[in-house]
């Protein structure tokens, strides 16, 4: 299997870093050496702990936003349904000590009583939990592909249709967080975010996919947004009034659009496919935490009299609402997110409920 096949005409993919060409080359050669060292030692089983509960892994092959999020979810919700108790584990990427970080907010409210591990050891975290709770009997990993000191007993990575793999390279040169080769310890692969390209585009993902992985299952999804929280009526921190809507409800109104995500573009897209007039789009890096100077910046944009209401990710809504609560006239809008399969459904669900016996 090769590492480097883009399908011929495609365009190198926009480097991530300003760092001159010849120096990042060099520095993702290095990258690609730390990470080859670490997969030989972990295919070997040093490092690497086996849990006494089946374990799902979550994870992506590039960085940036794949989705990953409605992904557990759907698994966990799955596993729900079928009776079961999973945990969530992941490491709390850019939490600050002792704080919840904004996806284990967004897990937390997504899925309310199911528990969520949210720390660098998450073998640690994981052990305490068995010992406090008892009813746990699956793990589901977010964002584990590369991080593989517990062992999984199926690996799924998502592959973003909008920046497929090839053409791309390791990081800082490329996105890369591992090489395509990767790919051949996955059980199953989704292609995500369906939704932003043409069929051709997502033919010669597929094809690629079968040509460089033709044991693994491929399966395709979309997000749409099921439905919209409308968040109104703050005069505290806990005093923000709820009404779930349709989208259409908001149907050509003037919307102001924020998001900190790893995929913005898939964001403001959805905005304009639901026929909402996009009037402003602020995109801020994944994870940002806006400062008090900047939610009152946006404060002022969605205050406006022309603008209808301001929308944001649930992502985003987590971190920010306490501070926005007595100082935005207009609703808050944030969607409901669903992952939707076109193909390869039954098949994930075949490998996970395989597992759980």
């Amino acid at each position: 299997m090769s590492d480097t096949s883009p399908k011929p005409g495609d365009k190198k993919v926009k480097p991530p870093t300003r760092i001159p060409n010849a120096i990042s080359r060099v520095m993702s050669w290095g990258y690609g050496l730390g990470i080859g060292y670490q997969n030989r030692k972990f295919d070997r089983g040093v490092g690497v702990t086996k849990l006494d509960v089946p374990v799902i892994s979550i994870g992506n092959l590039s960085a940036g936003g794949t989705g990953k999020t409605p992904m557990v979810h759907w698994v966990a919700n799955e596993l729900i349904k079928a009776g079961k108790h999973p945990a969530i584990a992941m490491r709390g990427y850019k939490a600050a000590p002792g704080e919840m970080g904004d996806e284990e907010r967004e897990h937390r409210l997504a899925l309310p009583g199911i528990p969520v591990v949210a720390q660098p050891d998450r073998i640690a975290g994981l052990e305490k939990l068995f010992v406090s709770d008892e009813q746990v009997d699956c793990v589901i990993l977010d964002d584990g592909f590369q991080h593989r000191k517990i062992a999984r007993d199926v690996d799924i990575v998502l592959i973003d249709a909008s920046s497929p793999p090839y053409g791309d390279a390791l990081l800082p040169r490329g996105y890369l967080r591992d090489p395509v080769s990767s790919l051949a310890r996955a059980d199953a692969i989704v292609i995500t975010h369906r939704e932003m390209v043409s069929d051709e585009q997502l033919a010669d993902l597929v094809g690629w996919l079968k040509r460089e992985v033709p044991d693994c299952s491929v399966a395709v999804a979309s997000h749409r947004w099921e439905s919209v929280a409308v968040y109104s009526s703050a005069s505290t921190s806990e005093g923000w009034d709820v009404e779930h809507v349709e989208c259409e409800q908001f149907e050509g109104k003037k919307i102001v659009g924020m998001c900190a995500i790893g995929n913005p573009v898939g964001f403001f897209g959805q905005i304009q496919a639901q026929g909402w007039d996009l009037v402003e789009d602020i995109e801020l890096p994944d994870h940002h935490d806006l400062d008090d100077d900047e939610v009152g910046w946006l404060c002022d944009l969605a205050n406006r009299p022309q603008v209808d209401a301001l929308c944001m990710t649930r992502k985003d809504w987590v971190k920010v609402h306490t501070r926005l609560a007595g100082y935005t006239n207009c609703p808050v809008l944030v969607p409901e997110l669903g992952l939707f399969f076109h193909s390869g459904q039954t098949e994930i669900q075949g490998l996970i409920f395989k597992i759980m016996g």
